[in-house]
């Protein structure tokens, strides 16, 4: 008597299925290890765990300030800026300058004034021409 092949294929499945549950398994413990260096991980995934978070939050504070982005005028005032700043400061400190103690930035709002006051300290004292108010600011202790 010939069987029919699905009916082969089923004994031959179940055969399988019943062979495949008596096999022995084994199982080994199961061992919880944090990522997060927050709840014990390794701290050197701090800083990538933050920058992956950071990449991706799409929501947008509502009440947070937009900077936008610099242009390059901005850029350039900028370096004016410092550039001023750090020749104002130069010239107060040059010994070689003649009347070199002092030296002033001045604007429409702001006086600005760099004072050698000796021992490569100075002070910068802020004068706002609006109210008059005067603000003065060490750096460095002379010796």
């Amino acid at each position: 008597m010939k069987q029919h092949p699905r009916s082969l294929l089923r004994k031959l499945s179940l055969v399988g299925l019943l062979l495949s549950c008596s096999v022995g398994t084994q199982a080994g413990e199961l061992i919880y290890r944090p990522i997060n260096p927050s709840f014990g991980g390794d701290p050197l995934l701090g800083n990538h765990l933050l920058n992956k978070a950071q990449a991706q939050d799409t929501h947008k504070d509502p009440n947070a300030p937009d900077f936008g982005r610099f242009s390059e005028v901005d850029f350039f005032l900028q370096d004016l800026r410092a550039d001023l700043i750090n020749r104002a400061i130069d010239d107060a400190l040059d010994p070689n300058n003649p009347g070199g103690s002092e030296s002033v930035i001045d604007n429409s709002s702001l006086n600005v004034r760099f004072v050698n006051v000796g021992g490569g300290a100075f002070q910068m004292v802020i004068t706002d021409k609006r109210t008059n108010e005067v603000t003065r600011i060490d750096f460095g202790t002379p010796f």
